[in-house]
């Protein structure tokens, strides 16, 4: 037998097992790095939706409609909080078309402010994603991960700021969590939900 599923989903699953998820009632897990994902724990289930598209942040409408995602949109927070989507920005910005992601990294950490400027907008737009979320589902924990948040220390203060001011009433009440987490985690994702599927079969996610 044969089980497919989003590796951001599998990644909560295994999160809500051993992880910062443990014993929660709800909580959301939102991985920044090629994409912007987004799992959610509700009431004890990660949800996947009736089509299987549940959690797709990356695809709000949300950073601005001066470019165009990957998906074809315009104004996606992927667009704009992507990995490809900051390197490209901060090429256009810089001038310097052969930009790598860890050099515009360190570009921002030297003092560069119009790199700097790029990871603030990717931040506004992340935390914007992440009071959507909260405003939805009230988690009582978001946890952020994915390969982006080696360089969190850049957007942080913006992602938060942009979390205390669009999460509505007790939704700010919601934890924010960094927890980077090494690829075995990724593939202990993919065993726990076979396993989750093996011990109850029936069960709607």
């Amino acid at each position: 037998p044969t089980l497919i599923e989003n590796d951001v989903r599998a990644l909560a699953v295994a999160e809500q097992w051993f992880g910062a998820g443990a014993g929660l009632s709800s909580f959301a897990l939102v991985t920044v790095g090629t994409g912007i994902g987004c799992a959610m724990s509700i009431d004890g289930r990660v949800v996947s939706g009736a089509h299987g598209v549940a959690g797709e942040v990356g695809h709000l409408p949300l950073g601005g409609l001066d470019r165009t995602c990957t998906c074809g949109n315009r104004g996606c927070v992927e667009a704009v909080a992507s990995t490809r989507a900051i390197v490209e920005q901060a090429r256009q910005a810089t001038g310097d078309d052969e930009l790598t992601m860890a050099q515009a990294v360190k570009r921002a950490h030297d003092g560069d402010s119009t790199v700097r400027a790029v990871f603030t907008r990717a931040g506004h737009a992340v935390g914007l994603a992440m009071a959507s979320v909260a405003n939805l589902i009230g988690p009582e924990r978001i946890i952020i991960s994915g390969e982006g948040v080696a360089a969190y220390d850049l957007f942080a203060d913006q992602i938060r700021q942009a979390f205390t001011a669009r999460a509505f009433g007790a939704a700010k009440d919601c934890e924010l969590i960094v927890r980077p987490l090494p690829f075995e985690e990724w593939a202990r994702g993919g065993a726990a939900v076979a396993a989750q599927r093996l011990v109850t079969p029936d069960r709607r996610r």
